[in-house]
């Protein structure tokens, strides 16, 4: 972890990162320019958000475990209680279905996890390169 970061500060910067997307150096504003797609910079502080090709990998591989996750937890219910099948769906299609938008919507949160974890173990590039020029 970055020198001087202490636990509940790497939680807080986790979270943030996680559920509303900010950025881990300053926390003030949105990793993301869109729904999907990080800033090259972080707007008000700098820090580099684009990385190497191939440093998404890991927020997908996130993703699919919240989606993983989801879909073991609906089997759980499924198989205690019979909602799906009570309602005249079968459950094994109805949960591979419900979960393709799981991973879908648990992309951008997986994301703005993942960067936060490449920011807060130093892997994230030139963190501490200083703010480009902005043009008035």
């Amino acid at each position: 972890m970055r020198e001087g970061m202490t636990y509940g500060r790497a939680l807080r910067l986790l979270l943030a990162g996680f559920f509303l997307g900010r950025c881990p150096a300053c926390g003030r504003a949105s990793m993301f320019r869109s729904a999907f797609e990080l800033h090259d910079r972080c707007p008000e502080c700098g820090a580099r958000h684009s990385m190497e090709e191939g440093a998404w990998l890991g927020a997908v591989a996130i993703g699919y475990g919240i989606a993983a996750l989801f879909a073991f937890v609906l089997t759980l219910i499924e198989l205690n209680a019979h909602p799906i099948a009570r309602a005249g769906l079968d459950p094994t299609w109805t949960i591979a279905a419900v979960s393709v938008p799981v991973t879908i919507l648990g992309y951008r949160p997986a994301k703005g996890l993942w960067f936060t974890l490449l920011y807060l173990y130093g892997l994230g590039g030139d963190q501490d390169e200083p703010r480009q020029p902005t043009e008035a």
